[in-house]
């Protein structure tokens, strides 16, 4: 097979095909990006990074580790955040603060949940919600990601709206959101279909300007996973939650293949979220993100067999143990043993399970890509035990 363009690497396997090697990406933190920039040479360039504790490695970087998926920074400045004193205000009104250790790791810390103390529907309906124009200043994005898709191979994405389940228990505090599926289900609801409402406005506007550049793009986190399982029963999830999810999704899979037919829609949850996914293939979702083979029930070679002709996969190199001991062989024995799992027929995106974080190797991580490129030529060879 002649060798592929990323765009083309990444396009064909998510039409769940072989292409000439499993196409990869990399999602590392801020603080984990600039170690490893200081480590080969390449110049850090701080205002490619969120809030949200991603960096988004420059061009350079993703020669450099030959990776296929470059993430555009559409929203690493937007309208309704305010920045002072280490301190981050977004257009929800969710305070963040950083947190810089004597080391040199950092984080952002969410410290207020501005309707904690909400008490009634009247109190969610009336609060001050952004609208679509807060959370992103829409007169440049079409330019910025035209230029990376006119001027470079890679296939192209970000992430956008999202945040329903998620978003609704930053607002309200994870205790109290928890205790309103029982106790103020209509708060649960009202809050849930206000992020909907703001979403929807959004995502069309974002899919309007630039969607017909993305390969995929991921709608932002609804976390529902924990190491151990699920944090919510299945019946919670289709009560409460997956109409509202749903909705998004559908609604966003309708406006982005009426400007790009081939765009693809990934959907990021932590954890053991095994169960939830039959639902998500069911309810739309193209690519689940991430992988997380050492929490319950994701083991890799099971979910691939049961799911993989329908749902594409993105992550699966453990990150909590294999990366973070830096040990070469192990890692080596971790990507051989998720490409066996998760690359034969295509559908897979090879990545760490989630963020590298500050405290792992810049040799790891060149290890983690040298690795990734010697084992994920096809054919592969599949796992017999």
């Amino acid at each position: 097979m002649k060798t592929l363009s990323s765009r083309e690497r990444v396009k064909i396997a998510l039409d769940h095909k072989e292409p000439d090697r499993v196409p990869c990406d990399i999602t590392i933190a801020p603080d984990a990006y600039m170690e490893l920039c200081k480590y080969t040479g390449i110049p850090y360039e701080p205002f490619w990074w969120d809030d949200g504790n991603h960096a988004y490695p420059s061009p350079e970087m993703l020669e450099l580790l030959h990776v296929d998926v470059m993430h555009v920074p559409i929203n690493f400045t937007p309208p309704g955040f305010t920045i002072k004193d280490n301190t981050v205000v977004d257009p929800f009104g969710i305070t963040k603060k950083k947190i810089v250790s004597n080391d040199g790791w950092f984080s952002y810390v969410m410290v207020t949940n501005p309707l904690k103390d909400a008490e009634s529907v009247e109190d969610i309906l009336n609060y001050k919600w952004p609208t679509p124009e807060d959370l992103l200043d829409f007169t440049g994005v079409k330019d910025l990601v035209k230029s990376y898709y006119e001027n470079t191979e890679y296939a192209l994405t970000t992430y956008v709206g999202g945040h329903i389940f998620e978003g609704a228990h930053f607002l309200r505090g994870m205790q109290e959101f928890m205790m309103d599926f029982y106790d103020h289900p209509d708060i649960v609801c009202a809050l849930m279909d206000k992020i909907l409402e703001v979403n929807l406005g959004f995502d069309a506007l974002f899919l309007k300007e630039a969607g017909q550049y993305m390969s995929y793009i991921r709608l932002n986190g609804e976390d529902m996973g924990t190491q151990n399982g699920p944090m919510i029963s299945l019946e919670i999830f289709d009560e409460f939650i997956r109409p509202r999810l749903e909705r998004e999704w559908r609604a966003f899979k309708d406006e982005y293949t009426k400007v790009n037919a081939e765009g693809k829609l990934a959907i990021h949850t932590c954890g053991g979220i095994y169960p939830f996914i039959s639902s998500y293939i069911d309810m739309g979702a193209d690519i689940l993100n991430p992988v997380q083979p050492n929490a319950k029930g994701m083991d890799t070679k099971q979910i691939k067999m049961e799911f993989g002709k329908k749902l594409s996969f993105h992550g699966g190199i453990e990150t909590q143990e294999t990366l973070t001991e830096g040990d070469r062989g192990k890692i080596r024995e971790e990507v051989k043993r998720r490409i066996r799992d998760l690359g034969p027929g295509g559908g897979y995106i090879c990545a760490p399970s989630h963020n590298i974080q500050f405290g792992m190797k810049p040799e790891a991580i060149l290890a983690l890509y040298e690795a990734i490129h010697e084992f994920g030529k096809y054919p592969i060879i599949e796992r017999k035990d």
